[in-house]
C-alpha cells in the first residue's frame, strides 16, 4: 500500500497491510521558515520513511511586540486572518510541500489550539509550563472579557484551518493545552475553554476526516477531551502515566497514536534491538485496535533520523 492508502484506509476502517508510523520534531531555527522549511520536511520523510507528513507550524499568532501581563491587557488579545503575513507564510510552506510531494504522503497541518494560541499572544511563548496559569487567572478576574477574547481566537483558528486545507493539507493536527488540572478546574474548563474548543474542532471535522487531537503537557484531566470525538488522539503516555490501553478505553471510537516516550528512553538512547522490542511490545498491547505508532510529543530536534527509521523497519519486520 502507499502511505496515503495505509493511513486513510485505517481511518476508514479498511484492512491495511501494516500499522502506520508517525513521528515529528521541530527543525533547527534556520530550517523553520520558507524554502528551508519545505526542504527539511521532505528530507525528514525520505530519511525516516514514516507514513504521515506533519507540517510543523513555527508561524505562531503573535505580532512580535505586544505583552499581555495582567487582566488590564485583555483587550490586546486580537484576531488574525488570511490577510496577515503569519498565515500567508504558513500557507506557502504547506503549498510548496504539497506541490513537491504530489500526493505521496498524507499531509497534516499543525494548528496550535485555543489556549496555546492565546498564550502565544501574551508574548511569553515557550513559558506555558510556568506561566500558563495566567490565562485561568484572567478568566476568574474578567470572565466576560476573556470569553470574547477566546471567541476571537476561535474564529482565527477556524480560518487558519481553512487556509491550511486550501493550501494543500489533507488533515489537521490540533495541539491542545488547558487540560492540566492545576490550571483550570473542571467547572472552569467547561465554562471558558470547552465551548470554543468544540466550536473549532467541530469545524475541523466538518472539513476533513483526517484530524489528530494532540493533548500536550502533564497532569491532564483526559475526560475533558472526550466531547471533541477526535478521529485520532495522541497524548503523553509516559508523562501522565495514562496507558495506550486506558486511552483506547476512554476514546472508544478514536484511533490511538503513540507508544514511545519522546525526550528520553528507548527511542532517544536505546539500541536497535531495544527499539525493535519496544515496537513489538506496543503493537502487542494494541493488537486488534486501530493504532498508529508514534511518540508522546515532538522528538528532540537533534535526534538521529536513523533511530526513527529503526521504528519503521521494526514495524515492517514484525508485520512480516
Amino acid at each position: 500500500m502507499t502511505k496515503r492508502e495505509r493511513v486513510f484506509g485505517l481511518i476508514e476502517g479498511k484492512e491495511i497491510d501494516r500499522t502506520p508510523v508517525g513521528f515529528w520534531l521541530h527543525f533547527p531555527e534556520e530550517f523553520q521558515h520558507g524554502e528551508a522549511s519545505v526542504n527539511a520536511h521532505i528530507d525528514f520523510m525520505k530519511q525516516t520513511d514514516t507514513d504521515i507528513l506533519k507540517v510543523m507550524n513555527e508561524n505562531i499568532l503573535y505580532d512580535g511586540e505586544t505583552k499581555i501581563m495582567s487582566s488590564k491587557d485583555i483587550g490586546k488579545f486580537r484576531g488574525y486572518s488570511k490577510s496577515d503575513k503569519v498565515m500567508q507564510d504558513q500557507m506557502e510552506i504547506i503549498k510548496r510541500i504539497s506541490d513537491q510531494t504530489k500526493g505521496e504522503y498524507p499531509i497534516l497541518a499543525t494548528i496550535h489550539g485555543l489556549l496555546a494560541s492565546a498564550f502565544h499572544e501574551t508574548g511569553f511563548s515557550g513559558f506555558f509550563t510556568s506561566m500558563g496559569y495566567s490565562l485561568a487567572l484572567f478568566c476568574r478576574e474578567k470572565p466576560e472579557e476573556m470569553k470574547k477574547a477566546f471567541g476571537r481566537i476561535a474564529e482565527t483558528l477556524m480560518e487558519f484551518v481553512d487556509c491550511s486545507l486550501e493550501a494543500g493539507a489533507e488533515g489537521i493536527f490540533y495541539a491542545a493545552l488547558g487540560g492540566e488540572s492545576r490550571y483550570f478546574t473542571s467547572e472552569e474548563y467547561n465554562e471558558f475553554v470547552l465551548p470554543y474548543e468544540l466550536m473549532i474542532y467541530e469545524h475541523i471535522k466538518s472539513k476533513t476526516k483526517f484530524d489528530v487531537l494532540h493533548i500536550c503537557k502533564s497532569g491532564i484531566g483526559f475526560d475533558r477531551y472526550v466531547p471533541l470525538k477526535p478521529t485520532i488522539v495522541n497524548w503523553g503516555v509516559y508523562t501522565n502515566g495514562f496507558t495506550l490501553t486506558e486511552g483506547a478505553e476512554l476514546f472508544k471510537d478514536s484511533i490511538i497514536l503513540g507508544g514511545f516516550p519522546d525526550r528520553q528512553g528507548v527511542l532517544v538512547d536505546g539500541s536497535k534491538d531495544e527499539i525493535y522490542n519496544h515496537s513489538k511490545m506496543v503493537l502487542e498491547e494494541m493488537k486488534g485496535k486501530r493504532f498508529i505508532v508514534g511518540s508522546d510529543c515532538t522528538l528532540p530536534t537533534k535526534i538521529s533520523y536513523d533511530r526513527i527509521r529503526s521504528v519503521v523497519d521494526s514495524v515492517k519486520e514484525l508485520k512480516r
